[in-house]
């Protein structure tokens, strides 16, 4: 196909100019289909590239040689050659570990596993900070390293099974658990015994007794916050124990957390959380007002505790533990009985409601109000009402799936649920009595109870990548490649309860290409609909595409594009982008509408290594907008640069900090910053 040929020219021409430099042989275009691909026609011995260790000041990976040397490296093993060297495969912080691991334990790697069997599986816990830095290792004192036991039940390959270099590569994204887990290896070593294979497992854990956080500051607003104080790993049995508290422009929520993938030892997973639910607004004084208006003397300016409502989720399940599980089922139960708030800057969202006609939500506060949407500050404030309202929301599911396929893998799964969504005018509602029946009908959701068998279907190819530094520094990062297709359909019976007959759907397939070795690009698209009393309702589709491309010297671009649209919507839903929804440099979800069209374009440097910390840079230009008809989207574009951190025994999510630039409106040139964890995208 022409995508495809395009790619493999990129790749080629990212290739040979990659070789010019390292002068050392070229990598495939694309991996081969097959499991054990030929071996290359020219065989090259890849000794372990160097590995920058804690206190150095040089890049993480150092240039195109460490990347050849790797997949020389890979190259030999996938095509089960004497000289596979299993420690060159490995990404720097892995192979530090696994060495450390050799040489306390006196392993010695064994090049040739193919066609031999298991003896035992060997377990290598380090610790968190496994440095020789005294101040480090002080630390480890507040933390139980994960017990061997409970890595051991984790690998898929068995004692007395042959060899399977997938089930290894699939026991390794097992147990890639971002909330555990920073570094994972698992090789093959010598064992005692003639004619098997000892499996040798290597883990680090994350830092686990904590102080979680994960926020965002933008326009110099605290916008959201989750923290917790938790033990990641109590016991050292990989169970989460922790006082959650988090925080968003309107609300505060605290409570007790607890979660358990191996619950009783089943492969079970159990989670729960329940929060009280407090108002910001009252708690810390902040002032979420409508933007110009007065500050409610009403309001507490602070220190009071107005419990708003609570919330609660919790679900059991026994997941498709690996590729080869065939059933998995599970129950699970929410409620949210709370203010639901809208927010356009840092102020609650303001809906212009004229005496005696339609509330009008769009915004345009760049135009003179018209009827079909309104300027903030060229509307009386007295017609204007905050986007708030109680909502009382509680929801059960039980389903159950089967898997089969080997090639593809296929998934067929069918339950049962019912919800109840109940939205009312708060108590404080503060418009007229003329305003309360025009605000609900341009604001607040459907009033319902659907009670909904369903059944879906999914497909997948059980293809993966390994690369690095994509959403994090250094640590491995899984990549699924191939297509993927997922398909449902619910039917809302009025006489198991529903309010409503109707039927509803949706349809969504995605298909990510690989590009060299580690870059890749991924098409989606996705369609919901829901048929009642003879039309569609409810409507919404997308379509994306993002794009990774292979490293070239210490820069690698990520690009992300998006087009999503609502119609003949029933529910009072917005598509929003600004600030950290797609248009850094300005407010936040400073445009909306039914139609939405993003794109953000990033220039990622590598990480370089000092001392603990992974440090990277960004370059990054954004477009996008939203309104109700695609004629009225208006694109808006900005312009900044960023930096990037991050601690790998603490956590494998980045720590951002962007400056933007908007191009265009009130604010083109002044700078606007967010700072918070994860990539942008």
């Amino acid at each position: 196909m022409a995508f495809v040929r395009l790619l493999a020219i990129v790749c080629a021409t990212f290739a040979g100019v990659q070789l010019a430099s390292a002068q050392g042989p070229p990598p495939p275009i694309f991996p081969p289909p097959s499991a054990s691909p030929p071996p290359p026609a020219v065989p090259v011995t890849a000794p372990p590239p160097v590995v920058p260790t804690i206190g150095s000041t040089q890049p993480a990976a150092t240039g195109a040689q460490v990347k050849l040397d790797r997949a020389a490296a890979e190259q030999q093993c996938d095509a089960h050659e004497p000289s596979c060297n299993w420690l060159a495969t490995l990404g720097g912080l892995e192979r530090q570990s696994m060495r450390r691991a050799i040489t306390a334990r006196g392993y010695q790697l064994e090049p040739e596993p193919w066609g031999k069997v298991v003896g035992q599986i060997r377990v290598y816990n380090e610790d968190v900070f496994a440095e020789k830095t005294r101040l480090l290792r002080f630390f480890n004192n507040f933390h139980v390293t994960s017990k061997e036991s409970v890595v051991r039940a984790e690998v898929i390959l068995r004692p007395g099974e042959v060899w399977d270099q997938n089930k290894i590569e699939e026991t390794a994204r097992r147990l890639r658990d971002p909330i555990f887990t920073s570094v994972i290896a698992v090789v093959p070593v010598k064992s005692a015994e003639a004619g098997k294979v000892d499996i040798l497992v290597v883990t680090r854990d994350i830092w686990s007794l904590r102080l979680n956080t994960a926020y965002t500051f933008q326009q110099g607003t605290l916008t959201d916050l989750q923290t917790s104080l938790s033990e990641n790993n109590f016991l050292g049995r990989r169970v989460l124990i922790a006082a959650s508290f988090s925080l968003d422009q309107g609300a505060v929520a605290a409570g007790p957390l607890f979660i358990d993938k191996n619950f009783l030892g089943r492969h079970l997973n159990l989670t729960a959380r329940v929060s009280t639910i407090l108002n910001r607004e009252a708690l810390f004084g902040s002032d979420i007002g409508l933007p110009g208006a007065p500050r409610d003397p009403n309001t507490p300016s602070g220190g009071t505790f107005d419990r708003e409502g609570s919330s609660s989720s919790i679900s059991i399940n026994r997941p498709l533990w690996n590729l080869a599980t065939k059933w998995g089922v599970g129950v699970s139960f929410s409620h949210r009985f709370a203010v639901d708030r809208s927010f356009y800057k840092t102020n609650l969202r303001p809906v212009w409601c004229p005496i005696g006609g339609e509330c009008v939500k769009q915004i345009d506060s760049r135009n003179p109000t018209t009827p079909s949407a309104f300027n903030p500050t060229m509307t009386p404030i007295d017609e204007q009402l905050p986007w708030a309202y109680a909502m009382r929301r509680w929801g059960a599911t039980v389903s159950a799936v089967r898997q089969f396929g080997t090639a593809y893998k296929q998934q067929v799964s069918f339950g049962y649920g019912i919800d109840s969504i109940h939205p009312r005018l708060l108590d404080s509602f503060p418009g007229t009595v003329e305003q309360r029946e025009p605000f609900a009908r341009a604001v607040l959701p459907r009033s319902e109870v659907t009670s909904v068998p369903f059944v879906s279907y999914g497909m997948y190819t059980p293809r993966y990548k390994t690369r690095r530094n994509v959403q994090t520094y250094d640590l491995a990062e899984d990549l699924r490649i191939g297509p993927s297709v997922d398909a449902s359909i619910g039917f809302g019976l009025k006489f198991l309860g529903s309010d409503y007959e109707f039927q509803r759907g949706a349809l969504s397939g995605s298909w990510t290409f690989p590009w060299c070795r580690d870059g890749s690009v991924t098409l989606s698209a996705g369609l919901s609909t829901r048929h009642q009393d003879g039309e569609f309702i409810d409507n919404a589709a997308s379509v994306s595409t993002r794009v990774v491309s292979p490293v070239y010297k210490q820069l690698r671009l990520v690009a992300e594009s998006t087009f999503g649209t609502r119609w003949n919507d029933t529910t009072n839903a917005l598509l929003k982008i600004g600030s950290d929804t797609g248009l850094r440099g300005f407010a936040i979800n400073e445009f909306s509408g039914q139609r939405l069209s993003g794109t953000q374009i990033e220039v990622r440097s590598l990480p370089v290594a000092l001392w603990v910390f992974r440090l990277g840079g960004v370059v990054f230009y954004d477009v996008g907008g939203a309104a109700d008809k695609i004629g009225e989207l208006g694109l808006h574009h900005d312009v900044g640069l960023g930096l990037r951190s991050l601690i790998p025994q603490t956590s494998r999510e980045l720590f951002r900090f962007d400056l933007a630039f908007p191009l265009d409106g009130d604010g083109a040139g002044h700078p606007k910053f967010i700072a918070g964890f994860r990539s942008e995208f």
